[in-house]
């Protein structure tokens, strides 16, 4: 099919160069070069959804892809604005895919929103090509103005974060500065186009950011490892050209600012599009088709809790929305065999770590909180919040204080996951602490503990991986750096579930015959905010 797609696109492009040979216009042989080439081109980019709808989607959207270009062609060769229509709908419905994907997709992580949002934004450009074949009057807009718009959002709003989704999915270092640079490309065409509108100022401004993000975007382009030399070349050529060609739309927003334009709109059109479409688009086309990356989650099989909070949590709420079974569970997990993989084998454990997981309520739990001093402001704040809730309610008071547990029967129905049980935490003053919900699952050969805490209509999930360390117990939701893994912390409303900037990490570790302790650390953007110490001691006859 992709074959069959790119033959049609090739006579449809060569037709449109001999019938508008006298008078051909190079910027709308860049938006057909677009929708002809670039378009089908990254099909095995985004066509590779699991979801329960994507499948009949994709095949009709691959299916119907040559007609609606045909039809685009047609409108620049016939003036007939009206078949322009079919491409405009045909983007449209695109667009929706990716809506839905998003919709869809438990997990929203920032490289695959970042690929979805360049289907999102090529709506616009059938917008603008159809408003530009149809002679359309738009605000002050002149024809080669609503054109030069048509070419943009073919070009950088839609394919710039495809390929930047696409690094994203290789990447393993620098993320918190890959996500933030991936947010600016997607919103910087909103804002530039508002700049073009309303403001010569924001125009600059948003240009600026914008050519910030793609140097930045190139840093991590030279210093990401590639699997093939070829696609390593191309797709660096391509990024080293593209800080060369976003410079001179700098140059051009900044002439237009003050009045002193030194670059003409013809002279831009040949700089930054006719040079990004064959020096910037095509080899990284070609460098990502090489590399072929494919999504992260691709195989996960991870699950996640149906059950949202109310406005209060507190020790009742399960039973107040009808969740509680009556299955009786003696620990967190059953077995923590379950959770067997290369790096964690439960026989390599101290036993008591072993029979605290399994046998959770014959243990008394103490614990002291400690917020870090930049944090202890903001600490107080939330105090009072989670003592109203009754949920993840962590004192500012540094002294040990008891927790008195209890473990009850999740129904799986009501929750999703399977061999569900609740952990059900309370202080001295008979303050709810923790409502937690355990399960445990297995994905690509890894056994994961899944937590899920229920917020005020959301809930928050930690996907926990374990490790031995000597006779330790580490349990962990940082990402590994050799692969992605299913473990995080991941925030889930009814539109959807995202990750979050938080990671955590647990060390378990026996001193005594019948005593454990615990550390528990908590980090927001890479930064310690919050580190919990446990006393765990084995009484059985309490």
């Amino acid at each position: 099919m992709i074959k069959r797609n790119g033959m049609i696109s090739s006579l449809c492009f060569i037709g449109f160069l001999a019938a508008e040979a006298p008078h051909i216009s190079v910027a709308e042989a860049l938006v057909l070069l677009s929708i002809l080439f670039f378009v089908p081109g990254i099909f095995l980019f985004v066509f590779q959804s699991q979801l329960r709808a994507a499948p009949f989607l994709e095949s009709v959207l691959i299916q119907c892809y040559p007609a609606a270009a045909f039809f685009a062609v047609l409108a620049l060769v016939t003036d007939i604005g009206g078949f322009a229509l079919i491409w405009w709908m045909y983007t449209v419905f695109m667009a929706l895919y990716a809506i839905l994907r998003l919709w869809e997709k438990k997990i929203h992580r920032i490289e695959e929103t970042s690929v979805l949002f360049g289907l999102i934004y090529l709506a616009g450009g059938g917008f603008w090509f159809f408003a530009y074949a149809a002679h359309l009057q738009i605000m002050q807009f002149g024809p080669l103005i609503i054109l030069l718009t048509a070419v943009h959002f073919h070009y950088s709003a839609f394919l710039i974060p495809i390929f930047n989704g696409l690094l994203g999915r290789i990447t393993r270092k620098n993320r918190m500065l890959y996500s933030w640079i991936t947010w600016v490309i997607l919103f910087s065409p909103l804002l530039i186009a508002l700049g073009i509108t309303y403001s010569k100022t924001l125009d600059v401004i948003a240009v600026g950011i914008y050519m910030a993000a793609l140097y930045l975007h190139a840093f991590l382009v030279f210093t990401t490892s590639f699997r093939s030399k070829t696609g390593k070349f191309l797709i660096r050529f391509s990024s080293a050209v593209l800080m060369i060609t976003i410079s001179f739309s700098m140059i051009y927003s900044f002439g237009v600012f003050r009045q002193d334009v030194t670059l003409t709109i013809n002279q831009m059109i040949w700089i930054h599009g006719f040079v990004n479409a064959f020096f910037v688009i095509l080899p990284a086309l070609i460098g990502w088709r090489i590399e072929d990356p494919k999504p992260f989650d691709a195989d996960s099989v991870k699950t996640f809790s149906r059950i949202y909070g109310k406005r209060r949590i507190g020790k009742d709420f399960l039973a107040n929305i009808q969740a509680e079974n009556n299955v009786q569970y003696r620990g967190l997990v059953d077995d923590m065999g379950s959770l067997r993989s290369k790096d964690f084998s439960p026989e390599k454990l101290a036993p008591f770590i072993l029979s605290f997981y399994e046998q959770t309520i014959d243990y008394d739990v103490k614990a002291k909180v400690t917020w870090s001093t930049w944090f202890r402001p903001l600490a107080m704040v939330y105090e009072r919040f989670s003592r109203r809730t009754g949920q993840i309610h962590l004192s500012t008071n540094p002294d040990w204080y008891r927790m008195y547990s209890t473990i009850k029967g999740v129904h799986s129905k009501k929750d999703g996951r399977k061999k569900v049980r609740a952990w059900i935490r309370t202080n001295e003053k008979n303050e709810t602490i923790f409502t937690a919900l355990y399960s445990v699952y297995r994905s690509n050969g890894e056994g994961y503990m899944n937590i899920s805490l229920p917020l005020p209509f959301s809930s928050m999930t930690g996907i926990l991986k374990p490790y031995h360390h000597r006779e330790k117990l580490v349990l962990t939701s940082r990402r590994r750096k050799s692969g992605a893994g299913d473990e995080g912390i991941y925030l889930q409303t009814r539109a959807g579930t995202c990750p979050l900037p938080l990671s955590e990490t647990f060390l378990i570790e026996a001193i005594h015959d019948n005593k454990l302790t615990a550390v528990h650390h908590m980090w927001l953007f890479g930064i310690k905010f919050l580190t919990v110490h446990y006393i765990i001691t084995y009484c059985p006859s309490k």
